[in-house]
């Protein structure tokens, strides 16, 4: 809600020609749940229902992914630096060769995902279910 309540606002300051990056490719994941290599920088998708989405080579930095159910989710490639997955389902994802760099995964469920040659510097997984998982 506060995101278009600040997209109005800078309409109102800047003219009508002002649309927030990405707004696009946003409606298309959650429309067909398949956006690869797209840019979903500081994106919003809490509490979504994206089970067997494929986010491949996407750029998610700073993202909210909060509480969605991202089960069985492809982000191969994808860089999900600074995002935010903090009680999300992410059971059996796919987070092959991801740029993982301060993501939080604090009280996920990440049962049988992989990280396959993904960069995780600084991400937190406190309280995260991790039986299975693979690197």
């Amino acid at each position: 809600m506060m995101k278009y309540f600040i997209t109005a606002m800078m309409c109102m300051f800047f003219g009508s020609a002002y649309v927030l990056a990405g707004d696009a490719e946003e409606t298309q994941m959650l429309e067909t749940k398949k956006c690869v290599a797209c840019d979903l920088n500081n994106a919003w998708f809490e509490n979504a229902a994206l089970r067997k989405a494929d986010f491949s080579g996407a750029n998610l930095y700073r993202a909210n992914l909060e509480y969605a159910d991202l089960r069985g989710a492809n982000f191969t490639g994808a860089n999900l630096s600074n995002a935010r997955l903090r009680g999300a389902n992410l059971t059996g994802a796919i987070f092959d060769g991801a740029t993982l760099k301060y993501t939080n995964f604090g009280e996920a469920n990440l049962s049988n995902a992989s990280f396959v040659d993904a960069k995780m510097r600084g991400a937190r997984f406190h309280n995260t279910n991790t039986d299975g998982i693979r690197f």
